[in-house]
Parts: C-alpha cells; sequence; structure tokens
C-alpha cells in the first residue's frame, strides 16, 4: 500500500519491451441513482474523452499516438477501470498523462454530448441481439426491475445526465485510497514505487 492508499501489485517481467498499468477504482452503475441510469458509463467514457483543464482530449489523443501508446477508462456495473499500455522507454509520458486525466479531468460538453448519443444509439440497437433481450430480461426476473443490477439506460436517464452530474460521481469515487493497481512489464520495483 503506497503512502496515498493506492494498493499496488507489480509483476516484472523483462520478456517484452512493454509496461502495462490497469488500475480499478470502486465505482460503478451501481451506485447511480435509477433517474440517472447511463451516468457510471457516460463519466467513464468522458474520463478519457473528455480531456484535461491543459489537454483536450483530442490533443491527448495525438500525443498518445506519437508514443504508440494506449490509456483507457471506462466504468462498467461494479468497477471503474483504467488501462494504460506503452513502450518501456516512453513510460514516464505515459504515466503523466494517466496521472493528468485521473487528477485533472475537464469533462468537456461535445464529449459529453458525444457519449450521450453513443449511449442513446446503443439504446436504439439493445434489441437487435437476440442474447442481449435474453440477459436483459433475466436480470428483471432474478433481480427485479428496480434492482441497480436490472435497470437500464433509457433516453430520459440519458437527457436527464448533467456535467455536474459526472463531476459528482468523480469526485465521490476517484481517490487514491479508492483504487488498486497493477503493473506488469520490463521495469523494476524499487524504481516503479
Amino acid at each position: 500500500e503506497l503512502p496515498n492508499g493506492i494498493n499496488l501489485f507489480l509483476v516484472e517481467d523483462p520478456e517484452f519491451p512493454t509496461i502495462d498499468v490497469w488500475a480499478m477504482v470502486r465505482a460503478g452503475s451501481d451506485f447511480e441513482t435509477a433517474d440517472k441510469t447511463g451516468l457510471a458509463s457516460i463519466t467513464g467514457t468522458v474520463l478519457r474523452t473528455g480531456g484535461t483543464q491543459s489537454k483536450t482530449g483530442d490533443q491527448i489523443d495525438k500525443e498518445l499516438e506519437t508514443l504508440a501508446a494506449t490509456v483507457e477508462t471506462s466504468i462498467g456495473q461494479t468497477a471503474g477501470n483504467i488501462r494504460v499500455s506503452v513502450l518501456k522507454e516512453d513510460f514516464d509520458k505515459a504515466l503523466a498523462i494517466l496521472a493528468d486525466i485521473l487528477t485533472n479531468p475537464a469533462f468537456r460538453d461535445d464529449k459529453i454530448n458525444l457519449a450521450k448519443i453513443m449511449q442513446k444509439s446503443m439504446i436504439a440497437r439493445r434489441n437487435d441481439d437476440i442474447s442481449s433481450i435474453t440477459y436483459r430480461e433475466f436480470d428483471r426476473l432474478m433481480y427485479g426491475k428496480d434492482s441497480p443490477y436490472a435497470r437500464q439506460p433509457e433516453y430520459a436517464t440519458i437527457d436527464a445526465i448533467t456535467r455536474q452530474d459526472l463531476i459528482d460521481f468523480y469526485n465521490a469515487y476517484f481517490h487514491p485510497n479508492n483504487t488498486l493497481m497493477a503493473v506488469w512489464g520490463d521495469f523494476k520495483s524499487a524504481d516503479m514505487i
């Protein structure tokens, strides 16, 4: 456990010239209210695409392209996920980008609107796949229609989500002492810590 509360797991593996990071935050759609179903997913998307106070998401994309690196964020039902993959020699740069995303998110309105459009598109297509219908209805039967495990985003719940809702959700759950982080690749543990 680091002094800031992050639980850190390290796996040294010098066989590949890359370093990968996977962090999990104890946050998810289980923690959103029924009238804002979809909030966690949109927060997870816009955390990355919305950029930071100093860079837009598009500027971060270009910077990551020059490093041949990826930084991805998402929030599912029970956890938020942050993934980084980069060549060893560029790890410090990618880690700085990750730290900026996690500590200074901007949640820009244009990216929130884009994430909402994507959610509405998924709502429009969710009956196209028979297995999706089966799982959705099974969850409703098992847990009850009001359970967080059975809720589905609807157009009204997506429209009800505001930028402040994303900020509040982020502030409630994205803390070092609410995070597990695993790092594996070509590094020495003492240097990584």
